[in-house]
Order: structure tokens, then sequence, then C-alpha cells
């Protein structure tokens, strides 16, 4: 069973239920939706071939939100080449003249925080400005390299720590939409602390959506400084190689990754790896060698899920952009045994599935688990057990959920009679050849209120 998990963005290469359908056959096991491009209409329709698909594979799909967050964004301008050297002007307007070297920059917080000395990295550091001096109506900035302008691009000013709300109107209106779905995951945008994490966490309630769990993007230098404490907040982490590598210089970045990394394994919570993960494959229908070792690195990390974005989103192999993920990730774990980390703020819990995992091991047993919540799913994941591990729920919801987490098999009963829930799953293994003659199962419900009333070893007859 492959353990790491594979996300695919739903975009214009991908956006029909045939394709959604051989990109989940091919390996992919949640779906992400990018709510900063496209409307209410489209991620409508995306969202209902997910679970079309879903319910014709008789699978468990997540399907992770993305929020916009506070991204800055140029204005509008006829495209125009910016050579290095050349003096250009950033202006607060929506609109920019390309014949006088425009560069719109309508967000009046951000246009009013630039100084003297800062530089400003615009289409994710396609273009690079420095600030050479602030005048009265407009800022006069100078190329470090030749680029070209384009409307409505990304700008990132490295450094600067600007007063932006962590949840804007857009994102809002986004979770509206997103709030009256089953959604299954929000993942927030530009994380700089763990009060943005509340922020939302309060947001989702206000919405009677509390059971929707939150992914922190880390992508800004407050959210590495403030790295533990915003992983002890979250439901998972996703580590957004993009942003990160204008937010720091470009050779920190492979570092910075396996910290987090790290400590994720450490509080045991999920991580996410994203950008470029196989960004050749856009026009390429190989990956290239490069692409593999980023890959078995990311393996070797213990990172618990990849993303492609770009890849199936505007691609023109998005199928086959999956299957190469997933023959690259199946081959580097047979490799690379799972990571694992003495774990902090251990309790009770943690440490009896730290039990049930070696005991697992020493007896060559495969697991199957009982979680109501996902929280004994989450416990199991923590400490990458070298073993097939299964789990059973009664919600829908949990199944999903628990399908991000790594090594996790989710599998579902309506019996709300938990032994008899096991058994029967127990049963449904066998007869669909998950479990066979002479395989030795462990069956536990995880421990609850300081207790536990099932963790037995049964060999399959």
């Amino acid at each position: 069973m492959r353990k790491t998990k594979i996300i695919a963005t739903i975009g214009p290469a991908s956006l029909h239920p045939v394709k959604i359908k051989n990109m989940i056959k091919e390996g992919v096991d949640i779906i992400r939706l990018n709510f900063s491009h496209g409307d209410h209409e489209e991620k409508e329709t995306m969202y209902n071939y997910v679970r079309t698909v879903e319910k014709e594979l008789h699978r468990f799909i997540p399907i992770i939100a993305d929020l916009t967050g506070p991204t800055i964004r140029l204005g509008s301008v006829d495209n125009f080449i910016l050579n290095r050297g050349e003096e250009a002007f950033i202006i607060n307007n929506q609109k920019g003249e390309a014949s006088k070297k425009e560069i719109p920059l309508p967000n009046s917080l951000v246009y009013e925080s630039l100084d003297t000395g800062d530089l400003i990295l615009i289409d994710d550091g396609e273009v690079q400005v420095k600030v050479q001096e602030v005048l009265e109506d407009k800022i006069k900035v100078k190329a470090l390299n030749e680029g070209e302008i384009r409307s409505k691009v990304s700008v990132v000013i490295p450094g600067k720590d600007l007063k932006t709300p962590a949840i804007t109107e857009k994102d809002i209106r986004d979770l509206e939409f997103i709030t009256k779905r089953e959604f299954n995951y929000i993942a927030l945008s530009f994380v700089r602390s763990k009060k943005d994490i509340q922020e939302l966490r309060k947001k989702l309630k206000e919405m009677n959506a509390d059971y929707m769990k939150i992914i922190a993007k880390i992508e800004t230098q407050a959210a590495v400084k403030n790295i533990k404490e915003i992983i002890k907040e979250s439901d998972a982490i996703m580590i957004a190689r993009g942003d990160l590598g204008m937010e720091f210089p470009l050779e920190e970045v492979p570092a910075i990754q396996k910290k987090i990394a790290e400590l994720c394994l450490r509080y045991g919570k999920p991580s996410i790896l994203a950008t470029q993960i196989l960004d050749s494959m856009v026009h390429n229908p190989v990956p290239t060698r490069a692409e593999a070792a980023d890959v078995f690195v990311a393996i070797g990390e213990g990172i618990g899920a990849l993303m492609l974005s770009n890849e199936t989103t505007i691609g023109k192999y998005p199928i086959e952009a999956v299957s190469w993920l997933r023959r690259i990730i199946e081959a580097s774990e047979r490799e690379v045994p799972p990571p694992r980390a003495d774990g902090y703020d251990e309790t009770i819990y943690e440490k009896f599935a730290k039990g049930i995992v070696l005991l697992a091991e020493s007896v060559n047993a495969k697991i199957l688990a009982y979680t109501k919540a996902g929280m004994t799913a989450l416990r199991l994941s923590r400490y990458r057990p070298n073993t097939d591990v299964y789990v059973v729920t009664g919600d829908p919801n949990v199944a999903r959920q628990i399908n991000l987490l790594w090594g996790i098999q989710p599998l579902y009963c309506a019996l709300e009679d938990i032994n008899k829930a096991l058994d029967d799953q127990l049963k449904h293994l066998k007869e669909c050849g998950e479990f066979r003659k002479g395989d030795i199962v462990l069956l536990t419900v995880g421990m609850r209120e300081e207790a536990t009333d099932l963790a037995r070893i049964e060999i399959i007859e």
C-alpha cells in the first residue's frame, strides 16, 4: 500500500468528470480547488464532478478549498517589457499606461508601505525591481532583470510585514459558498501566526462548519518564525515552496522544507509539499530526473502528501503527471523506510497508538482500527507504521478527512456497534483479498478516557 498521499488541483486541463476519474484511478487521493482563480459557478461544477466520481469509484475523496488570502496583485496594464536597469513607476491605481512604464498597484496599504531600498518581486519573481525614490504621486523603481509586466500577476515584498487582514472580504464570500457544501479542508493562505488560524476557526464556528479542518500554508517569513505555534494550532501544514522561494533566498528553501517536515512529524500533524513537484510536465510527458530526485528527498523527510498544481490545472499531461508521481512515490517508499521523530506533547493516547504500531510491526501484522472523529487515525499515522493500516468510521466526512493522512486507508461502516463494525470490515477485507490466509491482523479502537475496550490479534484462516 502506498503511504504518501497525492493531491491534484482541478483546473481547465482537468475540468471533466472522465479526467477526474482517471486521475483518481491513477492515484489521486485528495482534490484541491483553488479559489484564487475562477468563480463560484466554476467551483460548483468542480465540486459536483468530484462527488459524482467519488460515488462511482466507491472512494472517499477529501476536497480542499484553498482560500486566496491577502494576496497582492497588479492592476490592469498592456503588457510591456522592462529591461534591466530601466526605470518604471508604481502607481496606486487600477490601470497603468504601458507607454509611461506605469506598474499599477491598486492597494493603498501596500503602496503606502513601500520605502526606498525595498525589493519587489512581480509575477512569482519573474520581474524584480528595487524602489529608488518615493515621490508624491508615484514610486520610482529600477529593474534588476529583464522581464514582462503583465496584468493581475502576484506581487511579493520580501521581509515586509504588511498589516493585511488574515481573512479578506473575498475569503468571507468564498467561505459562505464553501460552508454550504461538504468540503473537508480549508487551506488558509499567507498565515503569519496562530492568531490567523484561530480567526478562521471562529469564522467556521459562526458558519456552523467547525467540523472542517484547517491547513496552514507556510509561505511567509513570519510563518517560518512562528512555525511551532502554527503547527500546534493547525490541523495540517502546507509547505508552499513557491512563495517561500520569494520570501527567502532560494538556497535556503530546502533546509526550511526539511525543518518544517521534521516538526510536523514531531507534533503529529500532516504535512503537504507544494509547488513545482513535476513542473516540467506542464509541457512534457515525462518528468526530469531532478524532479524524481526531489520527490525521493521529500519521502525521506517524512512529507505526508505531495500536491500537483500547474501540472493538473493547465498542464498538457494531467493524468500522466499523476501516474508518474505515483510511480516515483512507490519506488521511493520501497527504498526509504518511513522516518520517525521523537514526539512532542505526547499524551497517554499518543503513547498507546505508538504501542499499537510497535506491536503490529513486531508480529508483522496489519492494523484494522476504528475511529469516530479521526483522532485514532491521526495518532497511528503520526508514528509512520511500516505496515498496512485500515481505519473504519461511521462518518463519511471523517472517512474523507483521514484519507489525507499518511499511510491510512479509510473504510466506512454504518453499524453503530464498534465491535460489529470492525468484524464487518474484517470480513469485507477478507472477501476482497486485502486480508489473505496467514495474515496477522491487529484490531484496535485506540485509547479513550484512560481505557480501551479492544486491542486483539487475529490470524486469518
